[in-house]
């Protein structure tokens, strides 16, 4: 019973090695190859999470390989590729010079994904991200949990002072700052690939979007939202912004942290 259990997992664990050697071969500069054999993987492991991220890394449209990212990260949340596939966003913000956007994406990723390789190319670019946009505090909150999270880590190199906080205290202090109820809701979609679509599109002229599941007349919907504001005011300001360059009517909404 044990040999075929094992006969079984031969197969799978065979496939995984594959796809480890089809990265390694595309980091060495070997895609070609790679792109012969993707159509053929695709057909035999269309729900794979490997073989998507594969997929996503040799897609030349950057907005299409974002979309298959961010369906890895939905659907395969406890695959080891939903955690590259949030790096690989990352990464894109932060070479388009989407500072705020790239920070927003970066800094969640060593607590959802601890376990990630080169964890010191992530921290490195949280921080430039939020140095970049003068979000200095942001960077000594983050230090000031990741510190303790990652002691092989080099933050000395940021040069900044971080005191050693704990986890509760650095939590309690953030709440204490001035709330930002307001939101900008730009859209509401049935499908979550349509509003993960909208939600890309808006983050690539520089603003964060959060996506949240709300009940319209009974039936769940997806609401894209721009956040937050302090004000009415900015945040009708930035709606107003929007429209104008993507076309899209919006709505200001009073929604504090923890509301829908």
């Amino acid at each position: 019973m044990r040999l075929n259990i094992l006969i079984g997992l031969l197969p799978v664990f065979i496939f995984s090695q594959n796809v480890e050697m089809y990265l390694s071969l595309i980091h060495e500069g070997q895609s070609e190859g790679v792109k012969e054999n993707l159509p053929e993987l695709i057909s035999k492991y269309p729900n794979d999470p490997g073989v998507k991220y594969l997929q996503a890394l040799l897609t030349t449209n950057g907005m299409k390989s974002l979309e298959i990212y961010a369906k890895i990260i939905e659907k395969f949340p406890e695959s080891k590729f939903s955690g590259y596939s949030s790096l690989k966003i990352g990464e894109y913000l932060y070479a388009r010079g989407l500072y705020s956007q790239a920070g927003m994406q970066l800094r969640l990723i060593p607590r959802k994904y601890p376990r990630l390789e080169n964890m010191q190319r992530v921290m490195d670019m949280m921080v430039s991200s939020f140095l970049a946009i003068g979000e200095d505090d942001s960077v000594k909150y983050y230090i000031g949990i990741y510190r303790s999270m990652f002691p092989n880590l080099d933050f000395d190199k940021f040069g900044i002072d971080s005191p050693s906080f704990s986890t509760k205290q650095v939590i309690s202090n953030k709440k204490n700052k001035e709330p930002k109820p307001y939101v900008i809701q730009i859209g509401a979609f049935g499908s979550i690939q349509n509003a993960n679509r909208l939600k890309l599109q808006v983050s690539q002229i520089g603003y964060n979007v959060d996506i949240v599941p709300v009940q319209t007349n009974g039936r769940g919907l997806h609401a894209v939202r721009v956040v937050r504001f302090r004000s009415k005011s900015s945040a009708e300001r930035i709606g107003a912004t929007i429209k104008k360059k993507l076309g899209l009517d919006f709505r200001v909404l009073y929604r504090p942290v923890g509301s829908n």
